[in-house]
């Protein structure tokens, strides 16, 4: 209440001097407002001057913030002749420190952010998979080191010392151990996911139950889109206590299929179809040549097993599952134009009659 009757007072007794003194700061602070993109965009230049397009140089990480930058100068020299009470000037002090604090974080932010400045370095563009995660993941670090610094700046600003707050925080530091276990454990996994590089954002990955498309991992946890379009977040440590399969590093998928053919199909029969079968699949443009099998393989109880075994180069899963559909189609129009129909599971049952007078059957 006393800093407000001060201010008061202040407005009150007010002089000409003063009020000149008020004019000059108000011409300075517009001044700083309509010249701070003009000066902000020639800072930028100088370390860009290679660069011709404007909206660029607009565009950089730094501009808006050294423009504010600018405009918090020209308030803050704009005080300065005003030249007000004690009371006011550290008020006003203390919010131009806290806002260029903030501006100068944003900046840093700006900066590392995956898709500017110096963590997109970090990413190559031939190589976009594995460099995209690695960069997102640093920016993420970067940040929270940026806030938490910032943080730290704005408390020294109300005098507080953080280095007393934090031994103060010492008192209970067993209890927050204790429960941050888990997540310091995913903290951990989560660096050693970036160093290991097991997948990567994109990756269709399984572990444990969970199957999915990896679409972000962060610190704690890895989030992973299932073929039923759901989200599944999974903690970083579960990665380190699982085998992960990440079917997307495979080079090639295997395709295998038995078909059972009816007892009496004769040996011409399933000659002229094992060569059939290799016919159609060296003609196909998805199907590795070398590595196709077609075998007479075994005579079961009720059915001739033919094998069939090929690798292809299409790995998306969707994709393969097109390409079996297509070579599942070729075998049966082999089979049919044939006149060979498959084999079902069965079992044949004689049942011998014997007539006897002597032999009494009760029920």
């Amino acid at each position: 209440m006393e800093k407000i009757n001060n201010l008061i007072s202040f407005f009150k007794n007010i002089t000409s001097e003063q009020l000149l003194d008020i004019g000059i700061a108000l011409i300075i602070v517009i001044l700083f407002i309509i010249l701070s993109p003009l000066i902000a965009y020639l800072l930028i230049k100088v370390f860009k001057f290679k660069e011709k397009d404007k909206s660029k140089i607009k565009n950089s990480p730094f501009y808006l913030p050294i423009k504010a930058l600018l405009i918090c100068a020209g308030i803050y020299l704009g005080i300065l002749i005003i030249n007000p009470i004690d009371q006011i000037m550290i008020v006003c002090k203390r919010i131009l420190d806290i806002a260029i604090i903030l501006i100068i974080a944003k900046g840093l932010v700006n900066f590392v952010d995956p898709k500017e400045g110096i963590v997109r370095k970090l990413r190559n563009d031939d190589m976009p998979d594995g460099n995209k995660t690695v960069a997102n993941f640093t920016s993420k670090i970067l940040k929270y080191i940026i806030y938490i610094s910032a943080g730290l700046l704005i408390l020294a600003v109300f005098g507080i010392n953080p280095s007393s707050l934090i031994a103060g925080l010492g008192v209970g530091s067993a209890v927050v151990a204790l429960a941050a276990q888990d997540f310091v454990k995913s903290l951990i996994s989560g660096f050693s996911i970036m160093a290991d590089k097991p997948f990567l954002v994109g990756d269709w990955i399984s572990v444990g139950t969970n199957e999915g498309t990896v679409i972000e991992i962060s610190f704690r946890c890895t989030k992973i889109k299932t073929s039923d379009n759901t989200i599944v977040t999974i903690q970083n440590s579960v990665f380190t206590t699982n085998n992960i399969i990440n079917w997307s590093r495979m080079q090639q998928r295997r395709y295998l299929l038995n078909v059972k053919l009816p007892l009496e199909t004769n040996s011409d029969k399933i000659e002229k179809i094992l060569g059939r079968i290799k016919f159609v699949l060296n003609n196909n443009e998805n199907v590795n040549k070398d590595t196709i099998q077609v075998h007479f393989d075994t005579i079961g109880l009720d059915a001739i097993n033919i094998i069939i075994y090929m690798y292809t180069d299409i790995i998306a899963y969707a994709e393969y599952l097109e390409f079996r559909e297509r070579v599942n189609k070729d075998i049966l129009k082999v089979l049919e134009s044939e006149n060979v129909k498959m084999a079902y599971p069965g079992q044949n049952v004689y049942v011998h009659h014997v007539e006897d007078e002597n032999i009494t059957v009760e029920t």
